[in-house]
C-alpha cells in the first residue's frame, strides 16, 4: 500500500506540471474552478455516509452486507441530485456555456463514484489495502494516460474532465474482483428504506466535516475566480497544487490509518495514544523543512517547473509551503477523531473555521487578490491546528510532543539559514536543494530527532515488505 502509495502522488505531480504546462494559467485556472465549485458542493451529495460505513465495518465486519446495498442506493439518489443542483448553479452564477458544461460533465462522475466509493469503503475497512491500492493506480494510470492524449489532441481542461469516465470503470471492476478475490461479496441485494434516516443521521458529522474541509480548500478559488480572473486563479491553483502533491505523499499511510486506529482504539486505547504522539512528531519533522526551504525557494522552483508564464505564482507558493505541515497534521487530526468517536466536536471545528474562512476570503480576496488567498489559507488552518491540540491534547497527552517539536522547529530554522544563504549567492537550485537536505538531516541525528539505528530497523522491514 505504501509503494503505491508513492507511486500514485508521483504520477500526480508529474501529471500536474504537465497539464499546468500544456494548459497555461487560463485553462488551468478554467479547470480549477469548475473542479472548486464541484467539490465544494458535491459533498452536499455525499453526507458523510461512506466515513460512517467504513469506520461501522472496521467495528464489526458483519455489518458488511446490511450496509453496502443501503449505502450505493442512496448515494445514487444524492448523484442524481447533485448533478441536476450543481449544474444549475453554475448557470446561475453565470459561467459561460463552456465552463457550464464542464461543470455538468464533472457531476455526472458522480453516479459511478456511486458504485466505486461503496466497494473502495468495505475494502478499506477489511483492511484490504492492496486492492485500494491496486484500484488507485489503475485509476491515476488510466488519468494519465488518457488525459495525455486528450490533452495532445488539443481538448484544452475538457480532457480532464473526461478522464473520469474511462478509470472509473476500470476502478469498479477491480473493486468488484477484489471483493470475490477475498471472499468479502457479493452481498445479497438488501434495503431498508426505513434505516435511511438512522443511517443519514449517523453520518452527518462526517457529512459535515467533508463539508468544511471542501468549503476550506474550494472557497477561495470561486470567490478567486468572481472578483479577479481566470488567470489569477490559474497561478494560485498552480501553486497549491504543488502544496497538494507534496501533502498527498502521506496519503497512503492516512488510507490504513483510520481503520487500524478504530479497531486498535476500541481494545488498546493507551496503545494508541503513545502511536499518535509519535507520528505527530514523526509528521513534523518531514514537513518543516519542506515549509521553510520551499518558501525560501519557490520563486525558482515556480519558474522551474512551470515556465516563466507562471513567474507570478511564486509569491504565492513562497506562503503556502507553510500550510504543508498544517495540512498534514489536519489531515491525521480528522482520522484520529473519527478512529476514537469524536467526530462531533471535529465537526464542529470544521463548520466553524469553514465559516471563518468564507468570510475572510470574502473580505480580503477583493483587494488582495491571491495573495490574500494564501494568506487566509495559512492562517485559517492554523487556527484549526490549535483547535485540535486543545481536543486531543488532554486525552492523549500531547505535551510530551512539545520538546521534540521544538528542536524540529531549531533544525529547521538552522537549514533556512544555510539555504538562504546558498540561494543569495545564485548556487544553483538543485545544488541548494541538496545541501539543504544533509545539513538537515545532520541536525536532526545531532539532535535525537532521529536515531540512525531506528532508521535503518525502518528501511530493512520497508524493504521486506516489498
Amino acid at each position: 500500500m505504501f509503494s503505491s502509495g508513492l507511486i500514485i502522488r508521483g504520477l500526480n505531480f508529474v501529471f500536474a506540471i504537465f497539464t499546468a504546462r500544456l494548459l497555461g494559467e487560463v485553462g488551468l485556472g478554467s479547470y480549477a474552478t469548475i473542479a472548486a465549485l464541484v467539490g465544494m458542493f458535491g459533498v452536499f451529495f455525499e453526507l458523510g455516509l461512506s466515513q460512517y460505513v467504513e469506520r461501522t465495518i472496521a467495528q464489526d465486519a458483519r455489518r458488511a452486507a446490511e450496509l453496502f446495498w443501503n449505502l450505493l442506493l442512496l448515494r445514487l439518489i444524492l448523484a442524481i441530485a447533485g448533478i441536476v443542483s450543481i449544474s444549475g448553479l453554475a448557470v446561475a452564477l453565470g459561467y459561460d456555456r463552456e465552463m457550464s458544461f464542464g461543470v455538468f460533465l464533472f457531476t455526472c462522475t458522480f453516479a459511478l463514484a456511486a458504485i466505486q466509493i461503496p466497494l473502495s469503503t468495505v475494502l478499506s475497512a477489511n483492511e484490504r489495502f492492496e486492492a485500494v491500492g491496486l484500484m488507485e493506480i489503475v485509476g491515476q494510470l488510466t488519468v494519465v494516460g488518457v488525459g495525455t492524449l486528450l490533452l495532445l489532441l488539443d481538448m484544452g481542461y475538457y480532457a480532464l474532465l473526461f478522464t473520469g469516465f474511462v478509470a472509473m470503470p476500470a476502478q469498479i471492476a477491480i473493486g468488484i474482483w477484489a471483493l470475490r478475490r477475498f471472499k468479502l461479496g457479493p452481498f445479497p441485494f438488501r434495503i431498508d428504506p426505513g434505516s435511511w434516516r438512522r443511517f443519514i443521521k449517523a453520518s452527518i458529522p462526517f457529512g459535515i466535516t467533508a463539508l468544511a474541509l471542501n468549503f476550506n480548500y474550494q472557497a477561495d478559488t470561486v470567490i478567486l475566480e468572481y472578483f479577479r480572473s481566470v488567470g489569477e486563479v490559474g497561478w494560485y491553483n498552480g501553486s497549491y497544487r504543488l502544496v497538494l502533491a507534496i501533502v498527498s505523499v502521506a496519503g497512503s499511510f492516512l488510507t490504513v490509518m483510520t481503520p487500524a486506529l478504530a479497531r486498535e482504539h476500541a481494545s488498546e486505547p493507551q496503545r494508541v495514544h503513545q502511536w499518535v504522539r509519535s507520528a505527530i512528531v514523526g509528521t513534523t519533522l518531514i514537513a518543516m523543512p519542506i515549509a521553510v526551504g520551499g518558501g525560501l525557494l519557490a520563486g525558482p522552483i515556480i519558474t522551474l517547473l512551470y515556465g516563466a508564464a507562471f513567474t507570478p505564482a511564486g509569491a504565492a507558493l513562497a506562503i503556502l509551503c507553510w500550510d504543508v505541515p498544517l495540512v498534514l497534521l489536519l489531515a491525521m487530526a480528522g482520522n484520529i477523531t473519527t478512529a476514537i468517536g469524536q467526530e462531533h466536536p471535529a465537526a464542529r471545528i470544521y463548520f466553524v473555521s469553514a465559516v471563518a474562512n468564507v468570510v475572510l476570503n470574502l473580505i480580503f480576496i477583493p483587494r488582495f487578490g491571491m495573495i490574500g488567498a494564501s494568506w487566509i489559507t495559512i492562517l485559517t488552518d492554523a487556527l484549526i491546528t490549535l483547535w485540535f491540540y486543545r481536543l486531543l491534547a488532554p486525552q492523549m497527552a500531547l505535551r510530551h510532543t512539545l520538546p521534540a517539536l521544538g528542536r524540529i522547529v531549531l533544525a529547521a530554522g538552522a537549514m533556512g539559514v544555510g539555504v538562504a544563504w546558498l540561494n543569495g549567492l545564485g548556487s544553483p537550485l538543485l545544488l541548494t536543494i541538496v545541501v539543504g537536505a544533509v545539513l538537515y538531516a545532520v541536525l536532526a541525528v545531532g539532535m535525537g530527532l532521529v536515531k540512525p539505528q531506528s532508521l535503518i530497523h525502518w528501511l530493512r522491514r520497508r524493504g521486506g515488505a516489498e
